[in-house]
């Protein structure tokens, strides 16, 4: 019989967890079992994940940007967190990981397998987990939904636009996250509007909200696209994205190489047929966006939306003066913002106030369903990892950016 000490020899072998949250599957890892070595982590989960091959075959990824990525979560040496857990977005057909945001969608089912694995102690009804998210340097707090004994739920009537079926939806609190990406206030140029001048499209009319995820929006139509397009004009909306995100870079004298700002435009409300060949009538949300051209997602345009830049983007139609809440409405109630996008309608809890001239996010939440999909153990050819290292410099990003330890709060 061949056991795990057997293959030792030519394998490594790490404990795996694969979840899905929302629109997005992960591969969960704890801490404790990735290379002690942070800048080992790139070059192992490229292993990992089989990622230098674009379908993915030699590994753990599903050959697509909403399957091709990794939640490592370990216990918090902060006081404030339970948790702290950094994501890896793993790079497809290419030996690059990407550090420089956090998946949304992803977060919830943090909380479920902080539970799963002992490191959040389970209450009843609900358990809540307090994250440090290290990517972005913010706590994020979950409830995940848990029967008598403590235990997830799976079962129950939410719903995740994009994902076939109901089940229990677990509430991520982003209201604690502005300044993600620049560290800064919630609009880092100072302005609710700015204009820019981008490359084949002329000056354009933007808002910038850094909270999450820093995004940029734009209005569609100033882009000459229709807001609705779907997945057959992917690359008009990924080109049009490129270069409005290259622009918002100069303004805010950010490395190009990074992915942020997001780019997403922004349209009316009117009625289009959706990725299941289903009628989303413009009756049931406030306004469309669609989301695409950052390097890590291949350019393609997200059969969703990513659940940090749907946050963001609800702060930014609840707050007076934006390119968004032109078409969410200055006149409406704060509370649920309905976005439309491919695979139909998320809605988002978000509110604002405005003090001393600074607007001060009151809330930013959104649910999502979650289910434990397996759990086991996963192995990583030593020569391979061997390879990766040698061919990846130290100082790429790929090894340089992985998140620092968390310091422990005085």
């Amino acid at each position: 019989m061949v056991t795990t000490a057997s293959l030792s020899r030519e394998l490594l072998s790490i404990p795996t967890t694969i979840l899905r949250g929302g629109t997005s599957k992960g591969v969960y890892l704890l801490e404790s079992d990735m290379p002690e070595d942070r800048s080992l982590w790139g070059p192992f989960l490229i292993a990992l994940f089989g990622a230098r091959d674009a379908t993915q075959i030699n590994g753990l990824g599903g050959a697509r940007p909403t399957t091709s990525k990794c939640c490592i979560v370990g216990p918090s040496s902060r006081s404030d967190a339970d948790v702290d857990y950094t994501f890896a977005q793993v790079g497809i057909g290419e030996a690059k990981v990407y550090w420089d945001f956090n998946c949304g969608n992803l977060t919830p089912a943090v909380g479920v397998f902080a539970i799963l694995a002992g490191l959040v102690e389970p209450k009843p009804g609900v358990t809540n987990v307090s994250v440090y998210q290290t990517n972005t340097r913010m706590i994020l707090g979950i409830e995940i939904p848990t029967d008598d004994d403590g235990v997830p739920l799976t079962d129950g009537t939410g719903v995740s636009a994009g994902v076939t079926g109901t089940g229990a939806a677990a509430l991520t609190n982003f209201s604690r996250t502005v300044g993600a990406s620049l560290g800064g206030d919630l609009f880092p140029t100072g302005n609710r509007t700015d204009v820019i001048s981008v490359p084949g499209i002329g000056d354009l009319t933007c808002t910038i909200v850094d909270l999450a995820n820093m995004c940029v929006f734009y209005r569609a139509e100033e882009a000459d696209l229709t807001g609705l397009e779907m997945q057959d004009r992917a690359a008009e909306v990924a080109a049009a994205s490129h270069a409005v995100r290259k622009a918002a870079q100069g303004l805010l004298g950010v490395d190009p190489a990074k992915t942020v700002p997001w780019p997403v435009s922004v349209a009316p409300r009117r009625s289009y047929t959706m990725l299941n060949g289903e009628l989303l009538d413009a009756q049931d949300y406030d306004f469309a966006v669609r989301f695409a051209g950052i390097q890590s997602m291949l350019d393609t345009l997200h059969e969703a939306f990513p659940g940090t830049a749907s946050c963001c983007t609800a702060i930014a139609a609840v707050t007076s003066g934006t390119v968004v809440n032109e078409l969410y409405g200055s006149g409406r109630e704060q509370g649920a913002v309905s976005i439309g996008h491919p695979s139909g309608v998320l809605r988002i809890g978000a509110a604002v106030h405005e003090e001393d001239g600074r607007v001060v996010v009151d809330q930013a939440t959104f649910d999502r369903t979650t289910r434990p999909i397996m759990r086991g153990e996963s192995y990583v050819r030593r020569s391979d990892l061997d390879t990766i290292v040698a061919e990846i410099a130290k100082d790429e990003p790929t090894r340089a950016g992985v998140p620092s330890a968390v310091p422990a709060l005085s």
